[in-house]
């Protein structure tokens, strides 16, 4: 994958304000499968599945959905249980692991591991200038493939998003983790408006 440069935001930063050791260079390679300390993360797979999800016809119906994009994907599904499924992705990372949070016959958000998961017992400071390296990889990955994203959260639990015509792709760092999750727009509306009126906004 080519160098880019992003010229409204510094990805590592992005990740990393107020933790000045793990910045990460504006201009990176990052190949497909790339190693950072103490975990590995599936740039070429993370980008593979925001591409079909953003070209995906989502009605956000079990029946409709789940399969057809587990089939698209090369994905097969696991374990369900009334209110979640499993799903065994083909990224290269530990665990292959995705799942939905069941609604009766609908779901409304898909959450995809694009890196590995972290052992807790590796020091903080460690584990986190790893996973600001990953989330710093998969974001220009992601970003060099959708274009700049809609909206930009940093800090300790940073986030990239963007928003397609029928689902919501976001990249944000959780614990010892990076997902990727693909929301539905409804589910991304109703979370827009709890956050204004959490806000002040009524």
């Amino acid at each position: 994958m080519p160098s880019v440069t992003f010229p409204a935001y510094h990805i590592g930063e992005v990740a990393s304000e107020g933790f000045a050791a793990s910045r990460v260079g504006c201009r990176t390679t990052s190949p497909a499968l790339k190693e950072v300390p103490l975990l590995q993360v599936d740039v070429e797979g993370a980008v593979r599945t925001a591409r079909l999800a953003a070209q995906f016809d989502w009605t956000w119906y079990l029946d409709k959905d789940l399969s057809a994009f587990c089939d698209a994907a090369g994905w097969s599904l696991g374990e369900s249980s009334d209110r979640r499924t499993d799903i065994r992705t083909d990224l290269r990372v530990r665990p292959p692991r995705a799942s939905v949070a069941r609604r009766r016959r609908m779901f409304d958000e898909m959450s995809v591991h694009v890196s590995d998961e972290i052992d807790r017992s590796i020091p903080w400071a460690q584990r986190r200038r790893s996973l600001v390296d990953a989330f710093a990889a998969l974001g220009e990955g992601l970003t060099l493939a959708l274009d700049n994203p809609t909206r930009v959260t940093p800090g300790e639990s940073a986030m990239m998003s963007w928003e397609c015509p029928r689902v919501w792709i976001k990249l944000q760092i959780v614990y010892d983790t990076v997902y990727l999750y693909l929301i539905s727009q409804e589910s991304q509306a109703t979370a827009d408006a709890a956050a204004r009126y959490d806000a002040g906004y009524w």
